[in-house]
């Protein structure tokens, strides 16, 4: 199974549009699957419509867990449960560290 993990990205560096970033390694992470569960899963990517929105200081480090803790699983094209994981304990240290100041 370990040999069938594929990292779409991230590798730690968080400089740059992590928003674009970010939804290019999960797109590309769909990108493993062929017809609907391929465009199901790119439907899932969450998208920000406004550009401003997404550029937003919190949101691009928001996005920034995202590319640093990225795995793909590409049988499913969604992050392994503990790349998902690791998301989310970095987006919880941002909310941890917002509500401090």
């Amino acid at each position: 199974m370990a040999a069938s993990l594929v990292a779409c990205g991230g590798g730690g560096s968080s400089k740059g549009d992590t928003y674009t970033r970010a939804t290019d390694v999960q797109g590309k992470c769909c990108e493993h699957l062929a017809g609907e569960g391929r465009t199901q899963c790119l439907q899932q990517v969450v998208r920000v419509e406004d550009p401003g929105v997404a550029k937003t200081s919190i949101n691009q480090q928001t996005y920034a867990c995202v590319v640093d803790h990225f795995t793909c699983d590409p049988a499913s094209g969604k992050p392994t449960q503990q790349s998902a994981q690791a998301q989310l304990e970095c987006i919880q240290e941002l909310e941890t560290r917002e509500v401090s100041r």
